[in-house]
């Protein structure tokens, strides 16, 4: 929209006429004057002035007698002229603040994404601190926009209205599905907090030992952790199967809420102090929240381990595994390809967040030991039995990490076939990921339950150099 005088001669001052002139008595719009079609006064007239000339016809005509017919079609195609001028297009390119919506809509997690929706090359990614978390799948068709999470088994649809994308999150399962609202515009016009300056105010530091309501104490195996980088809280729970993922946030007169989106999950924890203690509440989707209080800081190693540990009930016997490839070739344990060579199969899932940490280290152990034999692959049990949708979904999981080694899909998650495919190898089977350290000789040397990402710090370094410990073994 130009700068340039708008007038308009009413024949009347009444009604939607009155309005008309009141409104553009100022005279000049600007362009740069235009924020959002709900906000620019032209913009938010246009669309009162359409949506009250469609029903003055029919009032009242004592108090106020109708335009006339030419003055009609005039006044209604200027006024789509105005609302055509005020929609603004959707940014092909953009980093975009948002919030969605948990625990019944009660819980408010802001998240933020970074978009490229240019033909040919639509991408995109979530955004937490500075961990990234690509985005599989980007459809578009004029305003509208979908994510998919195969792999997840969900997706998010939005539409564009010309301010922002608002839409639903769903995540799709044979219980029932979880929808969950969300919202989002480009950051340029955000009027969203992300985050809220701490001005000093106490925040939790260092490592906890987490106690939910309802469970025993003395059995609990949940840490928390957390430190200050600048004004943001960064944190997460860790648990024997591995960690929660990175959670950020900003402290503000002695609470905070650390967040959590990226399409496979939605985590709010809020924490606040209570007679001196750090206690809250952690939300995921739609799920009941888990009330927590966290002791005084603990050191990582004096929290008991869990009661069970993963063995193998027949050591002599080795591991066995069979699944089909992505090239859908059926590829089992006893092949030649892999006799006499140090394995590492890796029992994962394609939606499963530890899994997605740890794949690009187990790809780094091959590239790295290549030479010597080593060789890793991962065994996939998926959210669905379907082969073509497992394979569609491994070659997901592979491009979005730039992943090299062989991955096999071995059916869903359904107790019958986990209980056939692994539990009647393992004992105490009870982690995605478990990854399992393999000689030469087909013994397994070492098992490893659950993954601590980068969200972690300190404990995912240690992890990195324990896994590489594992392998050069495994070659020697």
């Amino acid at each position: 929209m130009s700068n340039k005088v708008l007038r308009y001669s009413p024949p009347r001052r009444g009604g939607v006429a009155r309005q008309l002139n009141r409104s553009w008595r100022a005279g000049v719009v600007s362009s740069a004057e235009r924020s959002g079609p709900a906000d620019h006064p032209v913009c938010a007239f246009a669309s009162l002035g359409a949506s009250s000339f469609e029903a003055s016809p029919y009032r009242a005509r004592a108090s106020r007698p109708p335009l006339r017919g030419g003055e009609c079609i005039a006044f209604f195609l200027f006024a789509l002229l105005l609302l055509s001028a005020c929609h603004r297009a959707m940014p092909e390119q953009a980093t975009w603040a948002g919030t969605i919506d948990l625990a019944q809509g009660n819980v408010h997690v802001p998240f933020r994404m970074v978009l490229d929706l240019r033909s040919g090359k639509t991408a995109g990614y979530f955004l937490v601190a500075d961990e990234k978390t690509p985005i599989p799948e980007i459809t578009r068709q004029g305003d509208s926009l979908m994510f998919g999470f195969s792999e997840y088994g969900a997706e998010m649809r939005g539409m564009w209205n010309g301010a922002r994308l608002n839409g639903t999150y769903i995540r799709h399962r044979t219980q029932g599905n979880t929808l969950l609202n969300f919202s989002a515009v480009p950051e340029v016009a955000s009027n969203i907090r992300t985050g809220v300056r701490s001005s000093g105010a106490e925040f939790p530091s260092g490592k906890y030992q987490v106690f939910f309501e309802g469970d025993d104490r003395s059995q609990s195996t949940t840490l928390a952790t957390f430190w200050m980088k600048g004004e943001t809280l960064h944190g997460t729970f860790i648990a024997p199967d591995g960690d929660y993922g990175l959670l950020v946030g900003n402290p503000s007169g002695g609470k905070v809420q650390l967040n959590r989106f990226t399409g496979w999950q939605a985590i709010a924890i809020t924490l606040e102090q209570r007679s001196g203690m750090w206690a809250g509440n952690y939300f995921f989707q739609n799920d009941k929240p888990r009330g927590f209080t966290l002791s005084a800081p603990a050191d990582i190693d004096s929290v008991p381990l869990p009661n069970r540990r993963t063995t193998l009930k027949n050591p002599e016997a080795g591991f066995t595994f069979e699944g089909v490839s992505i090239s859908g070739e059926t590829i089992r344990s006893s092949d030649d390809r892999f006799k006499g060579k140090p394995l590492i199969v890796d029992i994962m899932g394609t939606w499963c967040h530890n899994c997605l940490d740890s794949g690009p280290l187990l790809d780094e152990l091959q590239r790295r030991y290549v030479n010597d034999g080593l060789e890793v692959i991962g065994i996939s049990f998926e959210v669905s039995n379907d082969v073509e949708l497992a394979k569609k979904n491994l070659q997901l999981f592979k491009e979005r990490n730039g992943l090299t080694y062989t991955m096999l899909f071995c059916g869903s998650l359904e107790d019958e076939n986990v209980n056939k495919r692994l539990r009647s190898q393992l004992n105490n089977f009870f982690a995605y990921p478990t990854t399992l350290f393999v000689g030469r000789d087909g013994k397994v040397q070492a098992i490893h339950s659950g993954f601590k990402g980068p969200g972690t710090g300190e404990e995912y370094q240690a992890q990195i150099r324990e896994f590489h410990e594992l392998a050069e073994k495994l070659v020697k």
